[in-house]
């Protein structure tokens, strides 16, 4: 910067000379602190980059050393064409980052996870960065892409374990149905059989000896009798209600009466469903509502209860329970309302893959709702277990 003397047509000045100092080329060296910058950066876990993008065209204008350990490219190629990466992205995830990529120019962040197809193999990366517009036309995103295949792997391997458990618990449901059939089957034949026989025994001592003799003591037998054929049915029916078999509108329609008429409460029942319900379905349904009603009546002091099955999308069915007693608040249940049923529910939803929903009813009480896939059945074997055997014994009827 040289003075200059000013004459009477000129007043003082400065003259100012500038050059160009480039960082990185040329016999300028480069000031410590940005190579210590430079080389923290290379030492970064991931490929951080500074991406030029100018409508179609895509330009790195700056790539670490960890571009070629993440994506098997060398800065120096990458840098020269953006091909190189573009060419790796799976067909799949192309289009959605060029979606992402345009859309972060509007928000500013630009986050992104996809396959790249490298010569190490196929890895999952993800992509956060920060956009900013250049001009009219044209934006640059800073950020960083890591390298999530272990992520990835460990998710897959989590999801594959959770979809084993599930068929394991379907399995078991289907044995422990099948198991409660036989056990019904059993005890509505043997202990049938077993009173059938103290009938006709009693019958024949009243004949013998005169039920003027002892008419007390036959009558008490007589309602003893009686007394166990209707605990042996009671007990067959919640094993495995036989009325099933007729299919699962009977049930619940069924079961509803049942409970309108236990615990004086009116059920109302809309079974507007058309579609097919494997038998192992029908079944799960049929208990969750059987555990919804247990619970409207235990806790809910209602007057009324509603049943509702119905179809919806995607090959579901969804059956619900509400009612019009005195509710619950989401946020904070009472303490005295029990948990064991609701979750019973819910894993009984999870197992076949649906859903389990707990809100407020528009009627005032609480309403539960479980949708389930119209995909499992009981396989051939489980099945013919299930189904009814003839009766033995006539006292159960």
């Amino acid at each position: 910067m040289l003075p200059q003397r000013h004459t009477r047509e000129t007043p003082d000045r400065l003259v100012a000379m500038a050059g160009d100092v480039d960082l990185t080329h040329g016999a300028t060296q480069a000031p410590e602190g940005f190579t210590d910058l430079r080389a923290l950066v290379d030492q970064l876990p991931g490929f951080v980059f500074r991406l030029r993008h100018d409508g179609g065209q895509l330009r790195f204008d700056f790539a670490n050393a960890c571009c070629l350990p993440v994506c098997g490219v060398q800065a120096t190629d990458l840098q020269h064409s953006s091909q190189h990466l573009l060419n790796q992205i799976d067909p799949l995830d192309l289009a959605p980052f060029h979606a992402a990529l345009q859309a972060s120019v509007a928000s500013g962040f630009w986050n992104w996870e996809g396959r790249l197809h490298t010569p190490h193999g196929l890895k999952w990366v993800n992509v956060r960065a920060r956009t900013r517009s250049i001009d009219a036309l044209a934006a640059e995103s800073t950020g960083i892409m890591l390298n999530v295949t272990q992520s990835h792997l460990r998710e897959s391997q989590l999801l594959n374990l959770s979809s084993d458990l599930r068929q394991i618990a379907s399995h078991l449901e289907s044995v422990r149905e099948a198991e409660r059939a036989r056990m019904a089957r059993d005890l509505h034949d043997d202990l049938g059989q077993v009173l059938t026989a103290l009938q006709m025994n009693v019958a024949l001592l009243r004949k013998q000896f005169g039920a003027a003799q002892a008419p007390e003591l036959f009558g008490n037998v007589d309602k003893l009798i009686h007394a166990a054929a209707e605990a042996g049915r009671r007990v067959a029916s919640e094993l495995r209600p036989s009325v099933l078999d007729l299919g699962l509108k009977a049930a619940l329609r069924w079961m509803s009466a049942q409970y309108a008429q236990r615990y004086d409460i009116r059920v109302s029942t809309e079974l507007s469903y058309k579609s097919e319900v494997g038998e192992l379905i029908a079944t799960e349904l049929f208990r969750i509502a059987q555990e919804g009603l247990t619970n409207v009546v235990r806790h809910a002091r209602a007057r009324q209860a509603w049943v509702r099955c119905v179809d919806v999308e995607a090959h579901q069915i969804c059956i619900s329970v509400e009612d019009d007693g005195i509710g619950y608040t989401p946020q904070e249940p009472p303490a005295s309302r029990p948990s064991l049923g609701l979750r019973g529910m819910r894993e009984r939803a999870a197992v076949f893959g649906g859903s389990f929903q707990l809100d407020q009813s528009p009627r005032g009480g609480v309403r539960v709702q479980v949708c389930m896939p119209l995909g499992p059945t009981l396989s051939s074997d489980d099945a013919g277990a299930a189904q009814p055997q003839p009766s033995a014994g006539d006292a159960l009827g």
